[in-house]
């Protein structure tokens, strides 16, 4: 993957917020190495990490976790975990041990040239030391260990910074922040059209221009549907292009200015340019959807929208679709 698309997707892919009455809404960007150990090299890893206090010194975290690309294995997934969390010097430093699960996306070569998307389920163990050095802002490094059963066994060492969205302006013993403003927004309206580009998961990860539509709504606080029609382009080895459906868990920053969510929902689609020996030529199939997205208010009515999906199919063609879009939203005020 292309650096521009490495740095479009760190951007679009701001970590969701559950929209609870919670504290200490944390979300960090984080480098580091993947060391060689038993692989045949090293490699660069990095990852984005949602983490949100739900009792004093116990958090939930989503992190996007990248592997990088070890020999025969480009690796990447999602982390659900629960922490506990040990504070020093008036809640300014602690350290941390996480336990969870990984869903993780791994695409590996076969033989005649093609491409495998294996998918699976891995414990994930995490270590992370953080650190206050302004009222806003930390510094956190975090060590995870990943061990599937039927895939590769890793340890990435990471390093990076993050951001506090809370009321206050800096965390106090006790008390590490308070949950946004905007404890009952709900979206309002809003039809945005996107551009961009979609990247299929195999080793030469073959590119396209991509475009979409979607019509968002809320339908109670903190939880959106939306209907999007999808083209994924034509990287050669799909044309894929369909409709979608999704609910998405959102949550708003600094009066409503800004937004991020997590959506889920089905991807029904046809693809004109199906593999041989997967089933018939132009398959209408149903997919699963994940995304993220992130939105910045630029008028009463207009917004900016980030969208990060990740189709995940049964036919060896994952893909993951980068796309930023304008936006009119009518609002209900």
């Amino acid at each position: 993957m292309s650096f521009p698309l490495r740095t479009l997707k760190l951007s679009a892919f701001l970590l969701l917020g559950a929209g609870l009455s919670l504290h200490a809404q944390e979300l960090t960007f984080l480098g580091g190495m993947l060391p060689r150990a038993n692989l045949e090299r090293s490699s660069v890893t990095w990852q984005v990490d949602y983490r949100q206090d739900l009792y004093r010194n116990f958090a939930g975290s989503i992190a996007y976790i990248n592997e990088g690309h070890v020999t025969g294995h480009h690796r990447d997934g999602t982390a659900w975990q629960v922490w506990g969390r040990l504070p020093f010097n008036e809640d300014l430093l602690s350290v941390s041990l996480g336990l969870g699960g990984y869903y993780f996306f791994d695409t590996q070569p076969l033989p005649g040239g093609d491409t495998a998307n294996v998918h699976g389920m891995a414990p994930i163990y995490s270590l992370s030391a953080t650190g206050y050095f302004s009222n806003r802002w930390f510094w956190r490094a975090m060590v995870n260990r990943i061990s599937p059963a039927n895939d590769i066994k890793v340890t990435t060492a990471t390093g990076g910074v993050g951001f506090w969205f809370g009321r206050e302006r800096k965390p106090t013993p006790g008390k590490l922040g308070d949950a946004p403003d905007e404890d009952s927004y709900v979206t309002d309206p809003e039809l945005t059209f996107f551009g961009g580009q979609s990247v299929v998961n195999t080793f030469l990860s073959q590119e396209a221009r991509a475009y979409a539509g979607e019509y968002r709504r809320g339908v109670v606080p903190h939880v959106d549907w939306t209907a999007s029609a999808i083209y994924e382009g034509d990287p050669k080895i799909i044309r894929r292009s369909g409709l979608a459906t999704q609910l998405w868990f959102v949550n708003s920053f600094f009066h409503d200015r800004i937004a991020i969510g997590g959506g889920l929902g089905p991807y029904i689609y046809l693809d004109h340019h199906h593999p041989a020996g997967a089933g018939a030529k132009n398959p209408a199939a149903v997919a699963p959807l994940a995304s993220l997205t992130f939105s910045t208010r630029l008028s009463a009515h207009w917004i900016m929208r980030l969208v990060f999906d990740r189709v995940t199919s049964s036919y060896n063609r994952d893909a993951d679709i980068f796309l930023i879009g304008l936006g009119y939203r009518w609002r209900n005020d």
